[in-house]
């Protein structure tokens, strides 16, 4: 049975969908499939989708292949919530033999879908099963939808806060003995699974030096050496939803040239922290930052970019960036990072959560605010 919350998130994606005069909305992206059915599973390679009927009184659909009927009928995991099920597949137990049998089932041709994410082969296949269909992209609606959370959604975030900082704190032990920046991921991906986490939300981002200015390169097996900035950005994921924590450390003593910078960042972050509020806009938040970047002489340093939407994936609505212009509201989820280049040392990446309240603020990440020296 889908709870209430559960069931305002699909009256808000119909009322959407009424507005764009649409008979249907079919979602096909991982993310948005889980968060209107509660369904997952670890390969998409097979025609999984989620139908949700706009016109009607019909119950939502959640369409899966036959490989996934296990976790479907028995809930091993991930346990969705609809009342209707169509299982496509070869074997003798499924009524439809391709997934356009059950997509057939429910809708007609002349109708106009809503769709998230579609690949252009599988439009093409669309229009012409279903002779005269009129196509529209609501991608934009969802995701407008998703940018403020719910209760439960920003409980499952704060903990996979909690369980990143936690093994964050792992890491000044392990950087006691000389070792690879891979060396130290590895030792990060099993404290991960130790402590909790289902998975990473992100591949763990481990960084030496000038390799910090190519901000997503994979840990290598480079030596950490002393005196030597390292960027170590973590997220973790808990009941589907994710976290975003980046911290910098070193080995020995932090090379002069870096602590301007570094107090012109922290400032900057305290900041934005404390105009965040439901009402105030990006741009205010962008403008807030150049003023102190270019007051501390370190304008050009900057990437014009404060942060991005967190949860279901790692970069969400509002990327608060260039010229976006988004008005906050209460129950946001932000990752905030002013990053700053500090070349040839690299960079300055500080990275925390923060939820917007009805008062302001409130971090989701808060230890290690500095450049953590080992």
């Amino acid at each position: 049975m889908m709870s209430v919350n559960k069931m305002e998130r699909i009256k808000r994606l119909v009322a959407a969908g009424e507005t764009r005069g649409l008979d249907w909305i079919l979602c096909t992206l991982p993310e948005n499939i889980f968060y209107f059915s509660g369904f997952r599973t670890l390969f998409y390679t097979r025609f999984i989708g989620v139908l949700i009927p706009v016109k009607g009184k019909r119950e939502p659909v959640l369409i899966v292949p036959f490989i996934d009927r296990k976790i479907v009928e028995e809930k091993l995991w991930s346990p969705h919530w609809f009342n209707e099920v169509a299982i496509w597949g070869p074997t003798a137990e499924e009524s439809y033999k391709t997934h356009w049998d059950a997509l057939k089932a429910y809708l007609q041709p002349g109708i106009s879908l809503g769709v998230d994410a579609i690949q252009y082969d599988f439009y093409e296949q669309l229009v012409q099963t279903f002779p005269g269909l009129k196509v529209v992209n609501v991608q934009n609606d969802i995701l407008n939808l998703r940018m403020v959370k719910d209760e439960d959604e920003i409980q499952k975030v704060a903990q996979a806060f909690a369980l990143t900082e936690k093994v964050m704190a792992m890491i000044p032990g392990w950087l006691q003995k000389p070792m690879t920046e891979a060396e130290l991921a590895a030792e990060i991906y099993r404290a991960a699974r130790m402590e909790g986490a289902e998975e990473t939300f992100y591949p763990v981002l481990v960084s030496c030096g000038s390799k910090m200015l190519a901000l997503h390169t994979p840990a290598l097996p480079r030596p950490i050496k002393e005196n030597e900035l390292v960027r170590v950005a973590l997220g973790f994921q808990i009941d589907g939803y994710g976290s975003d924590v980046v911290r910098i450390f070193c080995r020995g003593r932090v090379p002069a040239e870096v602590v301007p910078l570094k107090e012109a960042y922290f400032e900057a972050m305290e900041a934005v922290f404390e105009k965040l509020h439901p009402g105030v806009r990006s741009s205010e938040l962008l403008k807030k930052v150049e003023e102190i970047y270019r007051r501390r002489g370190c304008l050009k340093n900057w990437l014009n970019s404060i942060g991005h939407g967190i949860a279901l994936t790692i970069h969400e609505p509002p990327r608060i960036a260039g010229t976006d212009d988004t008005v906050m509201q209460e129950n946001m989820l932000l990752a905030i990072e002013p990053l700053l280049f500090c070349p040839p040392y690299g960079a300055l990446a500080h990275c925390d959560g923060v939820r917007i309240t009805a008062q302001g603020c409130t971090l989701l990440s808060s230890k290690m605010r500095d450049i953590v020296t080992v």
